[in-house]
């Protein structure tokens, strides 16, 4: 599975069809497998994650994410309301993305998996390392927790501070339409 990551803008004050903001944010393109609509709290501004299948081509002109790692929840099955997206490793360092994933794997997965309402969260890596993480909650307060937990917890043994910066980006927002593929989801 495959991701790409757009950006829309609405007109203040109208609300907004998740259908119409793919199609939007997709300018013309196939339509995806599935797509997460988050509409960002502050702002008239939200973000579109496609999904598409590995094989199928992708938007001209857009970065590809591949799936690297995901997480289901305790309230895996749930409708999620509310998702976190967070950008890291900017610059494209292979070596920070790989602190990034192993911390992820080891550290940050195994800390946050029981979190009351944390549906799921999937971790995508483009080809040139960065990294776009998507949470997904049934409250806000979930993921106060899961970022809470996060920030408290100490560095694994061999864990590099430096290769570590924190997230480049963050944006929090309610779900419009959380359709993801089966094939994420197994």
């Amino acid at each position: 599975m495959k991701a790409t990551v757009h950006s829309y803008r609405r007109p203040a004050g109208v609300e907004t069809d998740p259908q119409d903001v793919v199609r939007t944010a997709l300018d013309g393109s196939t339509e995806p497998a599935g797509a997460i609509v988050i509409d960002h709290r502050d702002g008239d501004e939200g973000t579109v994650v496609a999904l598409w299948p590995d094989g199928t081509p992708t938007p001209d002109g857009s970065r590809c994410y591949r799936l690297a790692d995901q997480i289901e929840g305790v309230a895996v099955g749930r409708t999620p309301l509310f998702a976190q997206l967070t950008w890291l490793n900017s610059g494209g360092d292979p070596a920070v993305a790989r602190a990034a994933e192993r911390g992820g794997r080891e550290r940050i997965d195994p800390l946050v998996r029981d979190v009351d309402g944390l549906v799921r969260v999937l971790v995508f890596r483009s080809a040139d390392d960065r990294i776009v993480v998507v949470g997904m909650a049934t409250g806000l307060e979930t993921l106060a927790e899961v970022r809470d937990r996060i920030m408290r917890t100490p560095l694994l043994p061999g864990e590099d501070p430096a290769l570590l910066p924190g997230p480049d980006r963050m944006e929090l927002g309610r779900i419009l339409r959380a359709d993801v593929p089966a094939e994420v989801r197994s």
